[in-house]
């Protein structure tokens, strides 16, 4: 019998290969041009991602959706843990939907941004995993 956790972990697989795909073959950051007159810096980054082709927003659109059914499911399973487990899975949150929907970024390439996304997705799972055990030990 197939439990949330596995229903999740394959979930999170299926979400690490579509972003792999996306981020690799669809995605590209843009170089910050010295002759730019005008720079835009904030907080979340420097850096702008490319248009995406018809095929980058269909994928792009499908992630969003996948990841959405995917963080809602673990968010309510998560939902009365401490403020700092609750932080934590906000941020890994904000790194992966930043990445979906191509905000701007400090990342110099879509390799980099990839990287820190799919670390986050991977976060989010051992803190499930983390948490179930310990529930599982009582």
């Amino acid at each position: 019998m197939e439990t949330i956790l596995d229903y999740l972990d394959i979930r999170a697989k299926e979400i690490k290969d579509s972003l792999t795909h996306f981020m690799l073959n669809h995605s590209s950051i843009e170089p910050r041009k010295p002759y730019d007159e005008i720079w835009c810096m904030g907080p979340e980054g420097d850096r702008y991602y490319s248009d995406l082709d018809t095929v980058g927003m269909k994928m792009q659109s499908y992630l969003s959706e996948c990841y959405g059914q995917f963080y809602s499911m673990l968010h309510s399973l998560l939902k009365d843990q401490p403020e700092d487990v609750l932080s934590k899975i906000s941020k890994t949150k904000e790194v992966i939907t930043r990445t979906i929907d191509h905000k701007l970024t400090f990342c110099d390439n879509t390799k980099h941004a990839l990287h820190l996304a799919l670390v986050a997705l991977e976060e989010q799972i051992a803190l499930l995993k983390e948490i179930h055990e310990e529930e599982s030990r009582r």
